[in-house]
């Protein structure tokens, strides 16, 4: 996990165009859009969108889309169209066990959700990064024909993730597929 959010943010710090937004964001490559919180800026690319007010490394919010078709880094399973939504759970929880970054992954709720009308489930968890910080993620997903969308929220356990919970329930809550 801290191995992707690196990767990730590695071209988002070189050269990125982090931008202040409030109100709905929406991007054709998305096919969704979410209610950007007063204060927070995004990054955005083909796949994802990042959303941060203090900084991606003390909070963020990463909504995803991924083709089904695409392998995940960690585990060899797949997800499909016609999987459970426990089902695709259990692949994301393999993959974050899998994840040599991910140390001392504890598994708080691995729970079934609905999200923008759709079957889903809702897993939360911490772990320790490299550096020993405890991180909190309340990570929510559903299969939507040929994606896996993903909807989740991390933060530093201690202050930053209680601190911005309810702004990130207000961003899931709004989170729209576009037409």
């Amino acid at each position: 996990m801290k191995r992707f959010l690196f990767i990730l943010l590695i071209p988002l710090t070189a050269c990125a165009p982090w931008t202040r937004v409030t109100g709905p964001c929406e991007g054709p490559a998305h096919h969704f859009s979410v209610e950007i919180p007063d204060g927070w800026m995004k990054f955005d690319s083909d796949s994802y969108m990042l959303i941060s007010r203090d900084g991606p490394f003390l909070q963020y919010i990463l909504v995803q889309t991924r083709n089904l078709e695409t392998p995940f880094v960690h585990t060899k399973r797949k997800l499909n169209k016609s999987m459970l939504p426990q089902e695709a759970a259990e692949v994301i929880l393999d993959d974050l066990s899998l994840d040599r970054a991910v140390r001392n992954l504890h598994i708080l709720e691995n729970a079934p959700a609905q999200i923008a009308h759709q079957d889903g489930f809702t897993i939360i968890f911490t772990y320790k990064n490299g550096e020993g910080l405890v991180l909190k993620t309340l990570y929510n997903g559903f299969i939507k024909g040929r994606m896996f969308y993903s909807i989740r929220y991390t933060a530093a356990e201690r202050h930053y993730f209680d601190k911005d919970l309810a702004t990130f329930k207000k961003v899931l809550a709004g989170f729209r597929f576009l037409e």
